[in-house]
């Protein structure tokens, strides 16, 4: 790649056109040779924080511009935000190779140095301390730099197609009791850090609106739930706002709604909008805040006031149910097709993958 300073556009580009080209080399092999274990690099692929091995991606991409560019010295000296969120991701989406929208700094934000002190910091173990042995790209020849990167991006096409043969193709189902079983099923099996109960939840409520033709947009459902209310500028998991005025916000949550969470929760609905008096929170009654009692036999379980906002307490195994079966049979067509659509996602977590289509093969349509 060129050496010259380029402007964001030219590097961009240049991004771009390399990785692409490694990605289209049909006669390249992912081989890795000494200095680098194969191993170490291969655990990066077998992890689910893709992050780590966007890191690697990052760096190699960066090396190619600027061989004086050092990742164990000053990370953020090539922009990675940009450069991964731009034209890497940009490959990556067109040949669908899994990845996340700001995957580097998911594991990397704020962090000048790519070094032992911050892998033991991190999640992810001995995953994080590979990245830095194969950080010893900084020391090898630009040939050998150049093979590597290579071999790197062939590894990443090899995920293209592992994924796309994980696809499922079902056809379309309207019986309610098999529907709520299914989304009851994956939430509790697969909740994938609270990925799967937020889709679940958000396309049972785009399916309700398409069913009854209402000018309500739903919307948060679909976002990445690796980033906090706070950081994201959302005031709830869901928002759903009707007929382009009112809104009602929605929190959804596996996991127990805890005190900071109520804390978090409030100051990003009042930066959003303080006319909001009510938030609703669907989860289960063991996600109740200790302090409240939850009746695990009640729709709504609990309330509870904190300073400006109402909470209300939803029972998702009930909302699922109950959505589910005031649905038309077309509705509950759409639900379903647009959940097979997020579980082909390329992005979506291959455990959901693998439990989705193990669950067709035991529970057979009614």
């Amino acid at each position: 790649m060129t050496k010259k300073k380029l402007t964001t556009k030219e590097r961009d580009a240049e991004v771009y056109r390399t990785l692409a080209g490694f990605l289209k080399d049909k006669s390249a092999i992912a081989s890795f040779s000494l200095p680098f274990d194969p191993k170490e690099v291969e655990s990066l692929f077998q992890t689910s924080i893709w992050g780590h091995r966007e890191i690697i991606l990052t760096i190699l991409m960066a090396r190619l511009l600027n061989p004086k560019f050092r990742a164990s010295e000053d990370f953020y000296a090539c922009n990675p935000r940009s450069i991964f969120e731009h034209p890497i991701r940009k490959v990556l989406r067109e040949y669908g190779i899994p990845h996340r929208k700001s995957g580097p700094l998911n594991v990397a934000k704020n962090t000048k140095k790519i070094n032992r002190d911050w892998a033991t910091d991190k999640h992810g173990g001995d995953i994080a301390m590979n990245v830095v042995k194969i950080v010893k790209i900084e020391s090898v020849s630009e040939k050998d730099l150049l093979k590597f990167a290579l071999a790197y991006a062939v590894r990443y096409r090899h995920e293209a197609k592992r994924v796309k043969e994980m696809k499922v193709k079902l056809p379309a189902q309207e019986n309610p009791v098999y529907l709520s079983k299914l989304g009851v099923d994956l939430i509790n099996e697969v909740p994938d850090g609270g990925a799967t109960p937020q889709i679940v939840i958000g396309l049972l409520m785009e399916a309700t609106v398409k069913d009854r033709k209402s000018n309500v947009n739903i919307s948060g459902h679909r976002d990445s739930v690796s980033t906090t209310n706070t950081t994201s500028k959302k005031p709830g998991d869901i928002i759903e706002k009707i007929n382009g005025d009112s809104q009602i916000i929605y929190e959804v949550t596996t996991k127990m709604f805890s005190d900071d969470r109520m804390i978090e929760s409030h100051e990003s609905v009042m930066d959003y909008d303080k006319s909001i008096k009510d938030v609703v929170v669907i989860c289960r009654p063991q996600d109740v805040p200790e302090s409240l009692t939850a009746k695990t036999t009640s729709y709504v379980m609990t309330t509870t006031q904190f300073r400006e906002l109402a909470y209300y307490f939803i029972n998702i195994y009930d909302y699922i149910q109950s959505s589910i079966l005031l649905l038309t049979p077309a509705g509950r067509k759409t639900f379903y097709e647009e959940l097979i659509k997020y579980i082909n996602d390329t992005n979506t977590s291959e455990k959901v993958k693998r439990y989705f289509k193990q669950w067709h093969l035991v529970n057979k349509p009614l």
